[in-house]
């Protein structure tokens, strides 16, 4: 019989005498020590005070104590520093391993500092025995209990033991040394010279955690840690561990900083060891090169890497994909579904490893293969990735499958024509069980797609109709009636979603129910036909047993009675205001305009609401207010001196710091204009510096914007220690003939470090253009009397500044949309509303320049994350809103592409609002 065909047998023998004797596979496992109990086990602690010592007794005791220690059992303060008495007595036993269970049950009761001097002799002593065991486990106990106090008595021992002959020793005082580094860094400094000796250690542990300790040194110091680094890495570690360690910090010190000589080094030593003979090292390196890949935005469009081609990693990586070992093709495709994330080229090189992995025995391991052949996949191979993932939903854990949600959400927005597939996916898994973070996660994909893929509207409507039938989460059953609300007016049939809602109003507690009402009503004044339908539907909701429902229902009712009834103009509409969430004007200002109000002598004068600013305006204006008003020295807003009756009016003194920076506007402009002739401020534009921040004088400009008038405040800063200016005012020529000045306000007095505002008004001269946006731009100069100290006379000077310009960009006040809202209001513009397109050429070598140069002239906010440019794409969708003058929305989507043949980039822009003269406004702003 030859060797191998004996050593089948006798493993055919001992498998067969335990599956019979011990019956392994059908035993179920009892723990031995589950019904310990405190109070025994402190009883019997009396044990460790026996003469001699019970040492199997003393290790079970210890045991035991463990045991519930790791369990979270609670021990009193008293319990615990009795335990720790009685522990310490043991140190009189030889027994090695009833000693070893004392160092382990030490550091898990961490005794109180008043404690920890009872075993430090004992400890001490332990480190300087011959017993290796002894010494090294005592070093590790004293760095979890040292005092910092403490550490520099036993610095000599500890310093010795770093170089000591004995690995585990040596090992043990370096990771004393990482406990300490963290309370006393001063001491550990000192042993810098065994710890580099250490690091070249021909013992792999003790080289791993050297240098994991040099590395805790030496991280505050840039240039000192990539000299250890690159030092290191021209030179092969003896510790597989320690390369890894290696690696992991050189690919560090490439993400934190781009030095052409560090870079070098680093990256042939990360080629290295792609080369090394551990599957280990192979694999970190392999990793370090992708996780580069995420973060280097330079080479997004191919294969390299800070300049070097990464091919091999990836190959690398594919090679792994059929390792026989599960946890390394785990780590393969964990490693290339994140590669895979931002560089899906790349990963795609693996896809006909990855499939077979879809069959893997390891769940887990086959979910990443399928979300990352998802990321990297064609078109043609979508129906059969969802066919197998379908297959084994319900064996992998909710965080896998949110992933997988994930990957789905993101190959329907890639090829919008495989939606029917996708979304009966994700339909599917609604009706399964599953977590509120899975369910809401789900929700949000089909949202997504519903948002930007128009064709799926009506089949992602009907499947959350359906899945809010049997919802068991409030909150996200609100969020899906909410949305009903918004997109059923758009479908071709909104009649037979109504059947779903109302179904919630007489099936689900008061919180849903409130939803639907809101749901029902907005698709009754968006859709005039079903008002008469949906008001009959509410009124058998009047009695409904909560308040807040009732109330809805009520005020609803009666909206959709006066819509119905009524043949006024403004019920045409069906009360749009009624339906929006946002104020035509701001509360703050409201409240505080109307305490300013009831102090004034007009109080008895009805209280005029049109001249309140909106929302944006009010917070924009008192942004720059507060941000320009550092100092209080100051005597009024406009610089003028203040009247008898101001100066002696306290109340009107109290009113007027809480009145709104509107309010506040409108007072300094008392004696220039009259408020009914400018009329409500429409917004104020962030200030504009006009000189250098290091000029003796500083000026700023501040664009308040009305209908018909421009309001430029001036703030001024005198920086000249010496100086006084006096009767500072703004000059300002090339106003002819499209703007008149209407009058201005000086700054009586600046005095060394005083700041104040001076104001000019301007009103629009040339015929309005339909939008009112007219343009300009000014000269401008200060005037003023110049009183150095002691001189009453002084002189008059000018002080040149920059031109004033007003541009369109002015008129517009950005306003930010919700996540995913600008789809439904870009759509509701196009059937409300006009649009307007142009098509240009911008002279930028860059679409990032290109897009912010857009932002900062059309001056509106970017829209779903949009104001930044993947790196490396030759296109690029900018999407934009805002508010024109006038209260008018804008919407504008801008498709910005490289033109390589000219050199500059192409700009096909699209501006959508209801006014047409608007529209016209935007598109021509950038030629």
């Amino acid at each position: 019989m030859s060797s191998q065909s004996l050593k089948e047998t006798i493993k055919e023998k001992i498998a067969t005498a335990l599956k019979e004797n011990l019956k392994i596979e059908e035993r179920e496992f009892v723990n031995p020590w589950a019904n310990q109990d405190k109070a025994s086990v402190l009883q019997q602690s009396r044990c460790f005070s026996d003469a001699p010592i019970d040492s199997e007794k003393c290790l079970n005791l210890l045991t035991r104590v463990l045991y519930l220690l790791q369990q979270g059992e609670k021990f009193t303060s008293q319990e615990l520093t009795t335990l720790f008495f009685d522990v310490t007595k043991l140190f009189q036993s030889p027994s090695t391993r009833l000693r070893r269970m004392v160092y382990l049950i030490i550091k898990e009761l961490e005794p109180a500092e008043g404690e920890v001097f009872i075993c430090m002799s004992c400890l001490i002593k332990d480190m300087n025995s011959k017993n290796d065991c002894f010494r090294a486990n005592s070093i590790r106990v004293l760095s979890r209990i040292l005092d910092p106090a403490m550490a520099a008595q036993i610095d000599r021992y500890l310093k010795t033991a770093i170089v000591d002959k004995n690995p585990f020793v040596a090992s043990s005082a370096l990771v004393c040394g990482i406990n300490l580094v963290k309370t006393v860094p001063d001491v550990v400094r000192r042993w810098v010279n065994e710890i580099q000796e250490n690091v070249t250690s021909k013992h792999g542990m003790v080289q791993f955690h050297a240098l994991a300790l040099i590395y805790d040194l030496k991280k505050t110091d840039r240039l000192a840690l990539h000299k250890v680094v690159t030092g290191l890495a021209k030179h092969q570690l003896k510790s597989p561990m320690a390369e890894c360690l290696l690696v992991r910090y050189a690919t560090q010190a490439l993400t934190t900083e781009r030095d052409s000589a560090v870079e070098k080094v680093l990256m042939s030593y990360l080629d290295s060891c792609l080369r090394h003979k551990s599957e280990m090292v192979t694999y970190e390196a392999a990793r370090a090169f992708c996780q580069l890949a995420v973060i280097d935005s330079e080479g997004s469009g191919g294969h390299s890497v800070l300049g070097y081609d990464i091919t091999h990693a990836t190959t690398i990586l594919q090679i792994f994909l059929t390792s026989p070992k599960p946890v390394v093709r785990f780590g393969a495709i964990r490693t290339l579904n994140l590669l895979a994330q931002h560089r899906p080229q790349m990963a795609a090189r693996c896809n006909c490893d990855m499939e077979p992995l879809l069959s893997d025995q390891n769940r887990n391991t086959a979910t990443l293969a399928l979300t990352t052949l998802l990321k990297t996949g064609h078109e043609s191979n979508v129906e059969r990735l969802v066919k197998q993932i379908t297959t084994f939903m319900s064996d992998i854990s909710d965080v896998f499958k949110i992933e997988v949600v994930r990957a789905v959400k993101g190959l329907c927005l890639q090829y919008p024509s495989k939606y029917k597939t996708l979304m009966a996916f994700l339909s599917s898994n609604l009706r399964e069980d599953g977590t509120a973070e899975f369910k809401r996660d789900l929700v949000d994909a089909i949202i997504l797609i519903i948002s930007q893929v128009p064709a799926a509207r009506e089949v992602g409507l009907l499947h959350l109709c359906e899945f809010i039938e049997d919802c068991e989460y409030p909150n996200l059953c609100t969020r899906i009636l909410g949305f009903l609300g918004e997109e059923v007016p758009n479908t071709s049939v909104p009649s037979k979603y109504i059947r779903f809602i109302y179904n919630r109003l007489i099936l689900e507690n008061a919180l849903v129910r409130a939803a639907s009402v809101d749901a029902l009503s907005k698709i009754a004044m968006k859709c005039p036909p079903l008002r008469r339908d949906v008001l009959v539907l509410l009124e058998f909701g009047q009695n409904d047993n909560d308040d807040e429902v009732r109330d809805r229902i009520s005020l609803y009712s009666s909206v959709l009675k006066q819509c119905i009834d009524d043949e006024r103009e403004d019920v045409k509409v069906g009360f749009q205001p009624l339906m929006s969430v946002e104020m035509p004007f701001s509360m703050e200002a409201m409240y505080e305009s109307l305490l300013d109000h009831i102090s004034s002598d007009l109080k008895a004068m009805p209280f005029n609401f049109e001249v309140l600013p909106s929302d944006e305006a009010y917070k924009a204006a008192a942004k720059a207010q507060a941000a320009l008003q550092t100092d209080k020295k100051k005597s009024n807003y406009g610089g003028l001196p203040a009247s008898k009756s101001e100066s002696s009016a306290a109340p009107q003194r109290d009113s007027a710091q809480r009145a709104t920076a509107n309010a506040e506007l409108m007072r300094a402009l008392g004696d220039i204009v009259q408020e009914s002739e400018l009329g409500p401020l429409q917004h104020t534009c962030k200030p504009k510096a006009l000189t250098e921040s290091e000029a003796e004088y500083t000026l700023q400009v501040i664009k308040h914007m009305f209908k018909q008038h421009v309001v430029l405040e001036m703030y001024a800063s005198n920086t000249v220690q010496g100086i006084t200016l006096e009767s500072v005012e703004v000059r300002l020529t090339g106003l002819e003939p499209n703007w008149v000045e209407v009058g201005a306000s000086a700054i009586t007095k600046l005095e060394f470090n005083d700041q104040a505002s001076a104001h000019v008004v301007l009103r629009k001269a040339a015929a309005d253009d339909g939008a009112g946006a007219l343009t300009g731009t000014f000269g401008a100069a200060l005037h003023f009397l110049v009183k150095e100290d002691g001189d009453d006379l002084g002189y008059e000077d000018d002080y040149p500044v920059e031109n004033v310009s007003i541009t369109a960009g002015d008129y517009m006040f950005p306003r930010a949309l919700q996540a995913g809202q600008f789809k439904s209001v870009w759509e509701q513009l196009s059937a409300q509303g006009v649009e307007s397109t142009e098509k240009l050429s911008l002279s930028f070598k860059t679409l990032e320049t290109a897009v912010d140069y857009i932002i900062a002239t059309l001056n509106m906010e970017p829209c779903d994350k949009t104001g930044k440019v993947e790196a490396g794409v030759r296109g690029h969708t900018l999407l934009l809103s805002g508010t024109f003058l006038g209260g008018h929305s804008v919407l504008v989507k801008a498709l910005v592409g490289l033109a390589p043949n000219q050199g500059c980039v192409a700009l096909k822009i699209s501006c959508r609002a209801k006014s047409a003269a608007v529209c016209e406004v935007i598109t021509h702003a950038l030629m």
